[in-house]
């Protein structure tokens, strides 16, 4: 008798389907997919709703494990009532610090490890979701807490002072901090929520790129 995953592997190559499709399709490396095909790792919602809105699956049959309902379905069985202002933003492998040590991602490529779903009146096209790290921005950007940003294209031509921004340093680190003006044009103050920490300034020229913290989950909300 064929288990949940002999099953599912089954599906795919009838489809015609490789791993490597799955993983270009989703946005993550073949060994995730793998892991998920062979059982190293289990369902949850929004990774169920990701393989579902991608290939058809039913999202219940994914979580639980082909115990409950057909194989192929229709997200109706975790969402009775979709909404149409809802979208699902990405969660990337990638994090940002609170203070300047180097990041824990900082030598891999990017790709999505789940997605978050956010009001589009307060999320866009082109929003991504990361972790937080190190406590210099607590209480308002905790350790664990995950930020939804946006990137600001046009930047170094002007932002809004005194808002919290992820910068990626031009040694590849990404710091999040308030910015405000600096003692000249050419640099920035960085400050930090937790009163513990003293202001940094950076040089302007040392910023590759920048993205508005636009809002943040804590993970006791997740």
């Amino acid at each position: 008798m064929e288990n949940f995953n002999e099953k599912l592997k089954k599906w795919f190559a009838g489809q015609g389907i490789k791993q490597t499709d799955i993983a270009e399709r989703l946005k993550v490396s073949p060994t995730i997919v793998n892991n998920y095909l062979n059982g190293a790792r289990t369902f949850g919602k929004n990774v169920a709703l990701k393989w579902s809105n991608a290939f058809g699956l039913n999202p219940l049959w994914l979580m639980s494990g082909g115990t409950q309902g057909e194989i192929t379905g229709a997200l109706v069985n975790i969402l009775p009532n979709p909404q149409e202002d809802i979208i699902n933003i990405p969660i990337l492998s990638l994090d940002a610090r609170g203070g300047f040590l180097p990041n824990d991602k900082a030598d891999i490529e990017q790709y999505t490890i789940g997605i978050m779903p956010f009001n589009k009146q307060i999320a866009h096209v082109g929003d991504v979701v990361i972790p937080v790290y190190g406590d210099s921005m607590t209480p308002k950007y905790p350790a664990g807490s995950y930020i939804l940003i946006r990137p600001i294209e046009a930047w170094r031509e002007y932002i809004e002072l005194g808002r919290s921004y992820v910068l990626e340093l031009a040694d590849w680190r990404r710091i999040i901090k308030i910015v405000r003006k600096g003692h000249d044009a050419t640099h920035y103050t960085l400050d930090s929520y937790n009163i513990d920490y003293e202001s940094n300034e950076v040089a302007i020229s040392f910023i590759n790129n920048m993205w508005l913290v636009v809002a943040s989950v804590n993970r006791e909300e997740l």
